[in-house]
């Protein structure tokens, strides 16, 4: 197996900050990227190991208006998803081709009505709000690294014309770029006054004094993190990553760091303002300005007190011509539409109800522990006031309810 692996040379290129951390002015930009002939990438191994890059989220908008049937009917199923009733909230369900989406019980800012699956997260505008954009929509990580930016934006395309007429292209609302990598330099341990950034914020995150990440100018337009996405998947369950890192030579163990940039549309240029697929061709030079002007990691000069003079860690370096590689990372297989848990979690938590019955009752035997549980279950709801009902009406209540929540339920099955 082939993988790349490079740190650049020494030689480094310059910034120019208005203040002495750089967090005022804009920095020209342009789609062909100005920051200068990048320094050669060929040098000593050892420094950092790509594994992939890419765009983890992107949110794009339409013009429009959302048709007032669709409308009608979304404000039905937001109210059903607002009961009380089990029956009711299962039938909050939106399908659109072989989409199942749910349809959650409060809108989100100004957008009335969001829809939600593995593949997108979906705000609606009502009828009444013609100032509004017809939708803003998340595509989401999982649905980006299994067919990429281009196809999701065409899926999305023919999806968003069943919820009315689009007046124009998807623009571009926010983009994460990011680069994973094994190295061997901890640069989250780097002092503060080493990095040479364009905005006043630095926060460093930790857990259980371990210290995983830095993040820069959070809740700004711009904003960066450098953290441990090894340590971030234990809890975002993302582990289709550890098959693609695989693939790249990773293995079990190793930490991988993820250096992440967010862009907001008002922090975006104009030339990545308009239509989002043709802005797709230019992320590589955006990626290169932000990683060379907006944010850079320096070694310190005793001999030099101007720190836009300072030297580029040769790290960085590393990190900031990355996008010029080809992205030649396995793709996955598919994405499931469905956000249904793991087999792993499913039965890792449902057995706690069962060996806690078998732990009061002082039982050790796993066949003997399920008959016994089964009949105290069956006997506890024969037993119970009419506030619960049958344990099989009630089993097909709450199943249907989940399976609204996880969209796997089948067109026509709402109200089975």
């Amino acid at each position: 197996m082939v993988t790349t692996q490079f740190c650049e040379s020494s030689e480094t290129q310059r910034v120019h900050d208005t203040s002495p951390d750089g967090a005022h002015g804009a920095m020209p930009w342009s789609p062909a990227g100005d920051a200068g002939a990048p320094p050669s990438i060929t040098a000593p191994a050892n420094c950092i190991r790509p594994l992939r890059h890419g765009i983890d989220s992107l949110y794009v908008s339409y013009p429009g208006q959302i048709a007032e049937s669709v409308a009608l009917y979304l404000q039905s199923a937001k109210e059903w998803a607002q009961s009380s009733k089990d029956d009711d909230v299962a039938r909050a369900v939106c399908h659109v081709g072989d989409h199942a989406f749910t349809i959650l019980p409060r809108g989100r800012g100004r957008f009335a009505f969001v829809l939600e699956d593995n593949w997108f997260s979906i705000q609606l505008s009502n009828a009444s709000a013609s100032i509004m954009p017809l939708a803003h929509v998340q595509i989401r990580s999982e649905y980006l690294t299994a067919v990429g930016p281009e196809e999701a934006l065409h899926t999305l395309d023919e999806l968003i014309g069943y919820f009315g007429e689009p007046a124009g292209p998807a623009i571009l609302s926010r983009v994460d770029l990011f680069v994973d990598f094994v190295g061997d330099h901890d640069l989250t341990s780097q002092p503060g006054f080493a990095w040479v950034k364009r905005c006043k914020k630095r926060d460093i995150h930790e857990e259980n004094n371990r210290l995983t990440g830095v993040s820069f100018g959070a809740g700004n337009e711009i904003s960066a993190r450098l953290y441990d996405k090894t340590t971030e998947i234990l809890k975002s369950h993302k582990d289709y990553l550890k098959r693609l890192w695989a693939a790249k030579g990773w293995h079990e163990g190793e930490t991988v760091w993820r250096m992440e940039f967010q862009t907001r549309r008002e922090g975006l240029p104009d030339a990545l303002k308009g239509a989002a697929s043709p802005a797709l061709d230019h992320l590589g030079a955006w990626w290169q300005y932000l990683a060379t002007e907006w944010l850079r990691l320096a070694l310190p000069s005793d001999s030099d007190e101007t720190r836009s003079r300072w030297p580029t860690h040769p790290v960085w370096e590393a990190l900031a011509h990355v996008w010029e590689l080809p992205d030649d990372a396995p793709p996955m297989t598919r994405a499931s539409k469905s956000r249904a848990p793991t087999d792993s979690i499913i039965f890792k938590a449902g057995l706690w109800g069962l060996t806690s019955f078998m732990g009061r009752e002082g039982i050790t035997e796993f066949d003997e522990g399920l008959a016994e549980f089964l009949h105290a279950l069956e006997a506890y709801f024969d037993a119970s006031d009419e506030s619960l009902p049958h344990l099989r009406e009630y089993l097909a209540l709450k199943s249907r309810a989940k399976a609204r929540r996880y969209n796997t339920v089948r067109p026509g099955h709402e109200e089975d």
